[in-house]
C-alpha cells in the first residue's frame, strides 16, 4: 500500500502519512517498516512521516524516543495530542524528548489532546487554555525550526467526528461543531504563522 502511495505518477503526494504498525510491534519489526519507507522516501522523493499515535509505533513519548535514538533518519507527522492522552499528562517531565522529536516533525495534525483524551471538546472554551498552550508552544518550535531552515511546514487541522469528537450520553450527539472548530483552527494557525 504504501509503495502504491509513494509511487502514484498521477496524483504525485506533497508527502504520506503513516500510521504506522502497532503498539505491540517488535522494535526490529517497526523498525523493518521505517526503513523500507525511509529508502521508498529517497527513491521517490516524497515525504513519509510515521504519525505520533495512540496504538502505532510510536504510541508514547518513550516509544517514540527509543525509535527516535534508533533511527537518525526517522520523520514524524506529529499528532502530540496522544502522548498527552497515553501519558496522562502534557508532557511537562519530558521535555528533553520534546526537543528531539521537533527536529522530526515534517507534517503536524493540530488537534487539542489533554491528559484524560486526545481530544477536547472545544478549544475555544477557556478550561482548555492549559492544553491550547502546550499544544501551541510546541508548534510554535517547530514552526520556528523549519524557518530557520527555510522549508515548508505542512498542517492539518484534525478535530475528529463523534465519538473521537465527545458526545452526549444515550443520543451521541457532538458536544461541539466539528466543522467549526476546524475553521477556527484553521484560521488561528494561519494568523499565527503566516
Amino acid at each position: 500500500m504504501i509503495d502504491a502511495a509513494a509511487n502514484n505518477t498521477v496524483q504525485k503526494p506533497l508527502y504520506i502519512n503513516c500510521h504506522s504498525g502497532r503498539d505491540y510491534f517488535s522494535f526490529e519489526q517497526g523498525k523493518a517498516f521505517i526503513d523500507h519507507t525511509t529508502q521508498l522516501s529517497k527513491a521517490t522523493g516524497i515525504k513519509i512521516c510515521h504519525e505520533t499515535h495512540r496504538s502505532r509505533l510510536l504510541y508514547s513519548s518513550s516509544a517514540g524516543r527509543h525509535y527516535i535514538d534508533m533511527i537518525p533518519e526517522l520523520r514524524v507527522t506529529f499528532d502530540v495530542s496522544h502522548w498527552c492522552n497515553v501519558s496522562e499528562s502534557l508532557l511537562e517531565d519530558q521535555q528533553e524528548t520534546i526537543d528531539l522529536i521537533l527536529q522530526r516533525v515534517d507534517h503536524i495534525h493540530a488537534r487539542i489532546g489533554h491528559q484524560e483524551g486526545p481530544q477536547v471538546n472545544d478549544p475555544r472554551a477557556p478550561e482548555w487554555k492549559p492544553a491550547m498552550d502546550a499544544h501551541f508552544a510546541w508548534w510554535d518550535k517547530v514552526i520556528e525550526l523549519k524557518k530557520q531552515k527555510g522549508e515548508v511546514q505542512t498542517i492539518l487541522t484534525e478535530f475528529g467526528p463523534p465519538t473521537y469528537m465527545p458526545t452526549l450520553p444515550y443520543t451521541q450527539q457532538p458536544l461541539a461543531d466539528q466543522w467549526a472548530i476546524n475553521v477556527f483552527m484553521k484560521n488561528l494557525l494561519r494568523k499565527r504563522y503566516s
